[in-house]
């Protein structure tokens, strides 16, 4: 197996996850503050930087697979040969 996928494997086991984690916590804690939810409502600082965690693992993700997968646009794609 290349490395590329493998990057592209971990890299996405660790940072998907880790954006979903953070983007249901906030979603709870929303929830909580509209009422829809029982519980305590905590600040809504602390929502606000979760939904910004979120979209930032989110945008480290697609930032760390453009770097894996990067090809230069001046280089034609290679051609397959049939046998």
């Amino acid at each position: 197996m290349t490395r590329k996928p493998v990057v592209a494997l971990l890299t996405s086991i660790l940072l998907l996850p880790a954006s979903c984690a953070c983007g249901v916590t906030a979603n709870g804690m929303q929830s909580v503050r509209l009422g829809t939810a029982p519980g305590e409502g905590a600040p809504l600082w602390a929502e606000n930087l979760l939904w910004v965690g979120a979209l930032a693992l989110m945008l480290a993700w697609a930032r760390q697979i453009k770097r894996i997968y990067r090809t230069d646009a001046g280089v034609p794609a290679p051609k397959e040969t049939t046998e």
